[in-house]
């Protein structure tokens, strides 16, 4: 009933204007027309004056200190509001950064007062969306985009524990001081410069683990979709490369992903053939792969579809580990 609505509006402590409406089946109707609501009376209806009154104290502060950020906190004012418990702790991360720009220390080092070991990790986003507009344009990586894989650290000049490539050297001849099986951090690994002619990529840590011996050759095992750390590595570039990973959607994606960074990447036991032989050993994948591969053969294309679209729309796998060499 609106003479109830009315009576329940009016209750509100705000000043309700009423303008008369002529309707051609009710007559003439007062109705409310307009609303003023004044601040002070908003805020304690809502009950949010002291977080109002925090939030304008935040702000305040935080545009003395860097002005540089009035256009941001005016188009997106949540930013304080979602983070007011921890708006102190951000611009003290923000001035160290402005203050020692790309310090070249883990996160972990850098002292920072009241700011704990974890607290950068934790709040990377609203940092980056913070530090692109505090420092200059030298003081930060501007072609870093995204924060995620180290993004953040790379982007501000941070040190970060760099992955950890571990391979078999598969030639006795090839031993480095009589080891065959080694790890190495990533920019290590860029500059060993082995003399082999092929190298093969398993997805899995076992297949790496149980690869025979090969002539001229390395097996790197275990990266899964941290084949991307690979990409830079430019002593690479001249071998034969082969990728063995499971018989499924995901294994497909990460041969497209590699593809991408080495073209003449070749595919090793992921073919019709071999999943006809080993059917047998075949389960339903749980969570396919559902975006868009484009570097795969026709032949990889084909049985990447039907390996995704198999018994009533669930998806087959077969783990690498599972096929002998022989």
């Amino acid at each position: 009933d609106i003479n109830i609505w009315i009576k329940e509006l009016s209750k509100l402590p705000f000043k309700i204007e009423f303008k008369l409406f002529s309707y051609r089946s009710l007559g003439e109707q007062s109705l409310p027309y307009s609303l003023t609501i004044l601040e002070d009376e908003f805020l304690t209806y809502l009950d949010k004056r002291e977080e109002f009154s925090l939030d304008v104290t935040l702000l305040d502060r935080t545009l003395s200190q860097f002005p540089t950020l009035k256009e941001v906190l005016l188009k997106s004012p949540k930013i304080v509001m979602d983070n007011r418990d921890i708006w102190e702790r951000l611009l003290s991360v923000c001035n160290y950064l402005l203050t020692y720009p790309k310090p070249n220390l883990y996160i972990r080092e850098l002292n920072i007062e009241g700011v704990d070991s974890k607290f950068i990790e934790r709040n990377r986003g609203v940092l980056d969306r913070l530090l692109e507009v505090i420092l200059e344009s030298n003081m930060y990586c501007q072609e870093i985009d995204k924060i995620a894989n180290y993004g953040f650290e790379r982007k501000y000049g941070l040190k970060y524990d760099l992955p950890t490539i571990r391979f078999r050297i598969l030639d006795r001849k090839l031993y480095i001081n009589g080891l065959d099986d080694l790890s190495l951090p990533l920019n290590l690994f860029k500059n060993l410069n082995l003399n082999i002619k092929y190298l093969y990529i398993t997805e899995n840590k076992i297949n790496g683990l149980t690869f025979p011996k090969r002539k001229d050759a390395i097996v790197i095992f275990g990266l899964g979709y941290g084949v991307d750390s690979l990409k830079d590595v430019e002593w690479l570039r001249d071998k034969t490369i082969y990728y063995w990973g499971d018989i499924d959607t995901h294994g497909f994606a990460i041969l497209s992903r590699i593809r991408g960074y080495f073209p003449n990447t070749l595919s090793m036991l992921m073919d019709k053939e071999t999943t006809l032989k080993f059917k047998h050993l075949a389960v339903i994948e749980s969570k396919p792969f559902n975006g868009e591969l484009n570097n795969l053969t026709e032949d990889e294309n084909l049985l990447f579809f039907r390996l995704k679209n198999n018994y009533y729309g669930e998806s087959l796998r077969i783990e690498q580990e599972r096929i002998p060499f022989y």
